[in-house]
């Protein structure tokens, strides 16, 4: 949906204060109502001819305003846009400025010069080497020289996002491509489009009751595909609280029970392992624990337990925020981050858990090779007919971000084999992600990983599990071996931290009570 871009000028509040100190080293300084900009040795590099200069002078040019007129200034005080325009905008894009004169707009560049003259009614940025413009009260988009290469022939018009933009027809909203043709007819009363790099578009309409609507625009046609709610409700494992945390069958065997707050072991981990250290908490802590499990951690310094994933729980072990914290094997990196600060990890295998792969679950697809893994995510093999799997087309390969769990696990399966870059628009900001996106786009040409029980019973998803050189992600070939990609799941604390309560709260994990919380909270107890 079109919203109007807030223009530099429009309203200018005068600063009162002699001099504003600035960053790198200018400052605007004020005479008799009038501007100078000078530097930090109150050297003027322009007299006072300015009602108005920017108060952020970080990032030239900057932009003024002298007799009524907008312009801008390098940081040398060379107007390198002549302060003659009615009004402009903010910020250069894609090398130009729009610029007004009198009722009409045209475009400037860097260097002053009217690269587009003032023809037009209204106009946007550029994006994507085109600007939507508005002439005779239609709405068309022009390149850098100011040709249109789509008519004006629109009632409304928003910047391109990947190759699509959003107009507005007879009071409905669609989608064209950068030829104009229409990928959406329009239909919709207030979308906001999402459009992502491989090839699905996301529409939601406000006044549609918020609902989300999918398009696969990868053939270059929009086929509306399924959406498929998924999501992860943590309260369900919240100790103390949640239904689904694991119990023990006979009372617990640590003997002595802490109940001074401050020496209670602080805990933190990976959103996948997060039943099992709740389970842990709810055993073993006083009932009225604080805890939390939002992954701003800052938010709230007394509680005992969070889950803050991956690579932050092992940032705050580190920093001494976190006394334990259950993850998987740390990235090259956490290593790196712990020797940069002098310390050392304790790592203690709680547990094993299948790294899955995941497809939807109308892909034909059901088993696959390590090797054949290794060909998607390195990207040798980039078609679904290269797996044996025909008119299904390219292949998605989805990912998580660096030093993410599961991330690390993925580099580490792939070894020496050099892993490609995510396509764009295809990493998964949350393990969640990973799931829902696989499912909730119904793409059969998807593919994405994540473990075992958080796939199948956190997220209640119902993607296809693939087996891997033929064996099933099962309890009974996790336990047995014979699944290929398993992780070892650890408690980790940092050498030298001898808090009794932190040795004995580790000692009770490894004894066979700790073993059935593992299993109960459904992973693989670890095994010598």
């Amino acid at each position: 949906m079109i919203k109007k871009k807030a223009l530099l000028c429009a309203v200018l509040v005068l600063a009162l204060a002699v001099q504003a100190a600035l960053a790198e080293g200018l400052c605007r300084v004020e005479q008799d109502g009038k501007y100078a900009l000078a530097d930090d040795s109150g050297f003027l590099l322009t007299d006072y001819l300015y009602d108005f200069i920017q108060p952020d002078l970080s990032e030239p040019p900057f932009a003024v305003k002298r007799d009524g007129h907008c312009g801008f200034i390098d940081e040398s005080g060379r107007e390198v846009v002549p302060a003659v325009y009615d009004k402009t905008w903010s910020v250069f894009c894609e090398g130009v400025l729009p610029v007004r004169l009198g009722v009409k707009w045209g475009y400037v560049d860097d260097a002053g010069r009217l690269v587009v003259g003032p023809w037009f009614d209204d106009v946007n940025e550029f994006s994507e080497g085109l600007a939507a413009v508005e002439q005779d009260g239609k709405w068309g988009y022009i390149d850098h020289t100011g040709r249109f290469t789509v008519e004006s022939t629109y009632d409304a018009a928003d910047d391109y996002h990947n190759g699509y933009a959003a107009v507005e027809s007879g009071d409905k909203w669609g989608l064209i491509d950068k030829s104009g043709v229409w990928v959406l007819e329009p239909q919709f009363d207030y979308p906001e489009f999402r459009v992502d790099g491989d090839g699905l578009i996301s529409v939601i309409d406000p006044d549609a009751g918020e609902s989300f609507r999918y398009f696969d625009v990868s053939s270059g046609a929009a086929v509306e595909v399924k959406a498929v709610t998924s999501g992860i409700d943590l309260s369900d494992f919240m100790p103390f609280e949640g239904k689904k945390v694991a119990v023990l069958s006979e009372k617990r065997t640590l003997d002595k029970r802490v109940t001074e707050e401050q020496t209670l072991p602080r805990l933190d981990g990976a959103t996948a392992l997060f039943p099992v250290y709740s389970a842990f908490c709810q055993a073993v802590y006083p009932k009225d624990t604080r805890y939390t499990w939002i992954e701003d951690d800052e938010s709230d310094q007394s509680a005992l337990i969070t889950c803050t994933k991956t690579n932050r729980a092992y940032e705050r072990l580190i920093e001494g925020k976190a006394d334990v914290i259950f993850v998987a094997q740390p990235s090259d990196e956490e290593l790196a981050m712990a020797a940069d600060k002098g310390v050392e990890f304790d790592m203690i295998p709680i547990g094993r858990e299948a790294f899955v792969f995941i497809v939807n679950k109308d892909n034909p697809l059901d088993n696959i090779a390590v090797e054949q893994i290794r060909g998607v995510y390195s990207g040798a093999i980039t078609d679904w007919s290269q797996l044996g799997v025909e008119g299904v087309g390219p292949i998605v390969a989805y990912q998580r971000p660096k030093n993410s769990g599961s991330q690390t696990a993925l580099e580490a399966l792939m070894g020496d084999t050099p892993l490609m870059e995510a396509p764009q628009g295809v990493v998964a900001w949350d393990m969640g992600d990973i799931v829902d996106t696989v499912e909730y786009r119904n793409l059969p040409n998807a593919i994405g990983y994540s473990f075992r029980f958080f796939c199948t019973e956190m997220m209640g998803s119902d993607v296809k599990l693939l087996a891997v050189d033929g064996v099933q992600p099962t309890e009974a070939n996790i336990r047995n071996g014979s699944y290929p990609i398993t992780s070892t799941l650890y408690a980790i604390r940092l050498k030298g931290n001898d808090n009794p309560n932190v040795v004995a709260l580790l000692d009770w994990i490894q004894s066979p009570q700790g073993m059935e919380l593992v299993e109960k909270s459904g992973y693989t107890p670890w095994e010598e």
